[in-house]
């Protein structure tokens, strides 16, 4: 009787264990049509080996200050060059904060010190070859560069990135041929990202490594923090133009981010 009853018991435990898994532990990392994520910003319930394509999730990032509610990290790269992350919680709606990214010349309103933003090129509305130019600190001439874009979208997730990385020679002379006044950088990237955490709210990031040519590393690395942060910041106020907000109403993704935001609602009721 004794053994029959541990028996019995080991059972029910099994059971008990398989009921939590599936009705706990599944919800929890599952993702489809009833998703649940316990966290407001569900990329982080994607598993390690998709974050590890995302940069802002990169485990070498080491945070170095937090400036109001703009947190900036930073990180070295195999060159040296240091390359710097802004983060910040924006209060708005994200087809709005698309359609900013969407408006090349307007970069050179939010982009700290980004003289001038021109689409060269558009294969697609996703697909731009962009001439900009940065100011540096006198006596140093500006810069330009040719950056070609790369969009992702994860509607899985809510994650939204633009990449712009720099064409390197004889590719960026073909587009924009060497300009008098300005000394040409061809190593850069700019990342702007996007976490879609409700309706009327997004995590954003700035990230960007960049090499000016012809300016000593330390002096780079020195002058990098304040772009992405004072970047994030004239971005926020931009999103409050009408402009904008009217755009945001015709966004072609605006059925995505509908879809998603209804589906992060309905499982945070369950």
């Amino acid at each position: 009787m004794f053994f029959k009853e541990q028996k019995i018991a080991v059972v029910a435990l099994w059971f008990l264990f398989f009921f939590c898994y599936f009705t706990i532990g599944v919800r929890n990392i599952s993702y489809g049509e009833n998703a649940i994520c316990p966290h407001e910003d569900w990329t982080e319930c994607a598993d390690e080996r998709t974050k590890r394509n995302w940069i802002e999730y990169a485990p070498d990032w080491k945070l170095l200050k937090r400036k109001g509610d703009v947190l900036v990290y930073r990180r070295q790269l195999p060159s040296g060059i240091i390359q710097c992350k802004a983060e910040k919680i924006i209060y708005a709606r994200p087809e709005v904060i698309e359609q900013l990214v969407r408006d090349v010349p307007a970069y050179a309103e939010f982009m700290h010190n980004c003289k001038h933003a021109q689409t060269i090129k558009e294969f697609t509305d996703e697909d731009l070859v962009i001439h900009n130019v940065t100011a540096l600190p006198w006596p140093l001439q500006p810069r330009d560069g040719v950056v070609r874009t790369r969009v992702t979208k994860d509607w899985k997730y809510g994650r939204f990135e633009v990449l712009c990385y720099g064409l390197h020679s004889p590719e960026s002379e073909k587009w924009v041929p060497p300009v008098k006044g300005y000394t040409r950088m061809y190593e850069i990237s700019v990342y702007m990202i996007m976490h879609i955490l409700g309706r009327e709210k997004g995590k954003c990031y700035y990230i960007i490594h960049a090499d000016p040519t012809g300016v000593p590393l330390f002096a780079v690395n020195l002058l990098m923090d304040e772009y992405p942060y004072r970047t994030l910041l004239n971005f926020e106020k931009m999103l409050q133009r009408e402009k904008y907000i009217s755009l945001g109403k015709k966004s072609k993704y605006l059925p995505q981010i509908e879809a998603f935001c209804k589906l992060k609602q309905h499982a945070s009721q369950k």
